[in-house]
C-alpha cells in the first residue's frame, strides 16, 4: 500500500511561487529607498557639497517676502578673544529686510561641526535677543544651509558659489 503524503511539493510550490510574487514589489521598493538613503547620506557626507571658508549668504534688502521663512536659528555671539559671549538669534526674514551678509570665516570640527560666521548688516531679528548689525557667531552646518536656503544660496550676483 502507498502512503499518502500530506506534503505535496505540487501544492506548496505554487503557494510559495505566489506569495513570493507578492512580496515582490516590496523588496523592490525597500531596495530602491535603501539605496536612496546611503547615497543621500554618502553625499552629504562628501567635503565638496559642505560649506566652506570664504563661503557667503548674502540677503538682499527686500527680496524675501516676509512669511516665507518662519524660523529663528539661535546662535552664539563670539568675543574677539575666541570665547563664547552669549546666544542671540537670526531671523532670515528680519535680515532679508534689510540686507546684510554672513560670511564663513571657519570650520570647527570638534566637538561637531559648527562654522564660525561674521554677520554685517541691520539687524538679525526683532526680538531682544538681536546679533546686532556686526558680529562673530557660531552656527551648525544645519542652521547655515537653512539660513543659505532662505538667502537662496551660497553666494553673490545669482547664487553661484563665491569663494
Amino acid at each position: 500500500m502507498r502512503r499518502t503524503d500530506q506534503h505535496e511539493p505540487g501544492r506548496n510550490s505554487t503557494s510559495n511561487g505566489a506569495s513570493f510574487a507578492a512580496w515582490l514589489p516590496v523588496l523592490a521598493a525597500m531596495a530602491i529607498m535603501i539605496a536612496g538613503c546611503l547615497s543621500t547620506f554618502l553625499v552629504l557626507q562628501m567635503d565638496e557639497f559642505r560649506p566652506k571658508v570664504g563661503d557667503m549668504v548674502v540677503f538682499k534688502p527686500g527680496s524675501q517676502d516676509t512669511d516665507l521663512w518662519q524660523m529663528s536659528i539661535q546662535a552664539t555671539m563670539v568675543s574677539p578673544m575666541g570665547a563664547p559671549a552669549g546666544a542671540c538669534t537670526l531671523d532670515p526674514n528680519v535680515m532679508a529686510t534689510d540686507g546684510g551678509s554672513l560670511v564663513v570665516e571657519a570650520r570647527q570640527t570638534e566637538p561637531s561641526l559648527q562654522y564660525a560666521i561674521h554677520w554685517a548688516g541691520a539687524v538679525t531679528s526683532k526680538l531682544t535677543s538681536n546679533c546686532g548689525t556686526d558680529a562673530n557667531l557660531v552656527i551648525s552646518r544645519t542652521d547655515l544651509q537653512r539660513l543659505a536656503n532662505a538667502a537662496g544660496g551660497f553666494g553673490i550676483g545669482e547664487k553661484g558659489m563665491v569663494h
